[in-house]
């Protein structure tokens, strides 16, 4: 017997289906009164055709190619050349006191003799940098040029301002000056708060050269016991430096040495409390290896220009004052190159293993034994000289790894006469010379 489910749904087909015909005869009569003929059923799709046997060849081949580049890796893009520091460079750091129209005295150097000095370096193409830019080269941070100059001035007199500054500002020189706290602001011929302000807006950073500019050694008069004497020598050289963070807005990082008396457990304590530099009057350049407690100055008394030479001197070359500097694109009166330079200042070069080469022939007589060539990180390197073209050549013995090369050929004319140097520098795309060849 059947169950009353079963009934049911027999029942609901047989209503339906004759329902569902009658709707659809209801909207072909509707189709056909309105003008509208009732879309024709698609054709059947026509059945490929068999791929041929060369047909058959040529789709394996292109399946197994995108198989291929499927499975291929990525190229590889070179990666960025890793930063190298350059702790071959050399800083000389110049150290002035007082400015005026003219001199007198060890303290005190000449309007004039200042700017003849500041000519000198700017012709000469050597670097002048920020005493913050070497001491990041010395964190490792940041190379320097194989050689550079820094300038400070000690003391806070008001001839910095208005001697010192404008020739500075003018020629572009970064410079810090170092100032005691007894003799900032106070008249006479001190500076101002204002004065040091529109400086540090050009170029001037600024240093802590004590509270009262004693020597750090002098035991003062009220100490009684060691202690006392330590104590003291801590307010000196931190006392000052939160008066200038103070009133300044600053992070003062760098001390000069009163007369530059110190001792290592004086050097300790200013680098325990937070100084990153700090300076002498000892003439010495500063290197890679120089500590920071301990980095050297040319003192410049007042118009000799003695220390300024030493400074301005670097490895067997001669101070700026006794070269004659020629700019790499000078010209004679007929307005021809006068040296002709491979590769060209500022190229950028892919070949990692450069030949140099100077051609000097528009210049006249040179001696070729006054002929020296120095490069950044090696020094003076030997030369061939071709007296028949006279050109200078120099082929690398071995790959550069930096994005920089620092040149500087110096010669002379006639035995009577000043070395002449032409500087120049050009670069080396190193992301280039490691692309593989086409």
């Amino acid at each position: 017997m059947r169950s009353p489910s079963l009934l049911l749904l027999i029942l609901l087909s047989i209503c339906v289906l004759p329902s569902c015909k009658r709707i659809e005869d209801k909207l072909r009569r509707l189709a056909e009164q309105s003008g509208v003929a009732p879309k024709p059923p698609p054709p059947p799709k026509p059945a490929e055709p068999a791929l041929t046997e060369e047909e058959k060849a040529i789709e394996k081949k292109l399946q197994e190619s995108a198989m291929a580049a499927t499975a291929a890796p990525e190229p590889q893009i070179p990666a960025a050349p890793a930063f190298e520091l350059n702790k071959s460079s050399v800083v000389s750091i110049l150290g002035y006191h007082d400015f005026r129209e003219r001199g007198g005295s060890p303290m005190l150097i000449s309007s004039s003799k200042f700017r003849e000095q500041m000519q000198a370096i700017k012709d000469s193409k050597i670097p002048v940098i920020s005493l913050s830019d070497v001491m990041a080269w010395k964190r490792g941070e940041k190379n320097i040029p194989e050689e550079s100059i820094v300038i400070t001035m000690d003391d806070g007199w008001e001839g910095v301002y208005t001697f010192a500054y404008p020739v500075l500002k003018e020629f572009g020189f970064p410079f810090t000056v170092y100032l005691y706290k007894k003799y900032v602001n106070i008249g006479g011929r001190s500076m101002s708060w204002d004065q040091i302000k529109e400086m540090m807006q050009h170029g001037c950073e600024v240093g802590s050269h004590s509270v009262s500019h004693e020597s750090l050694k002098k035991r003062p008069k009220n100490a009684k016991t060691e202690a006392d004497v330590q104590q003291w020598v801590l307010s000196e050289l931190k006392d000052s430096r939160e008066f200038l963070e103070q009133n300044l807005k600053i992070k003062c990082t760098s001390f000069a040495y009163p007369y530059g008396n110190f001792d290592d457990a004086i050097m300790e304590t200013g680098l325990q409390i937070g100084y990153e530099s700090l300076v002498t009057v000892n003439g010495q350049k500063v290197t890679w290896d120089t500590p920071n407690g301990k980095l050297g100055r040319y003192i410049v008394h007042g118009d000799s220009d003695t220390n300024f030479k030493l400074a301005t001197s670097f490895r067997g070359r001669g101070d700026v004052g006794s070269n004659k500097f020629l700019v790499a694109d000078a010209k004679n009166d007929q307005g021809e190159q006068l040296i002709q330079l491979s590769p060209k200042p500022d190229a950028i070069v892919t070949d990692r293993m450069p030949l140099i080469e100077a051609n000097l022939s528009k210049l006249g007589t040179i001696l070729p034994e006054s002929i020296k060539l120095r490069i950044a990180g090696l020094g003076t390197v030997p030369v061939e000289y071709d007296a028949a073209t006279m050109t200078v050549r120099y082929q690398f013995p071995y790959k550069l790894r930096r994005e920089e090369c620092a040149l500087s050929l110096s010669f002379q004319r006639n035995p009577a006469q000043p070395a002449e140097v032409v500087s120049w520098r050009f670069k080396i795309d190193l992301a280039a010379a490691y692309l593989p060849a086409k």
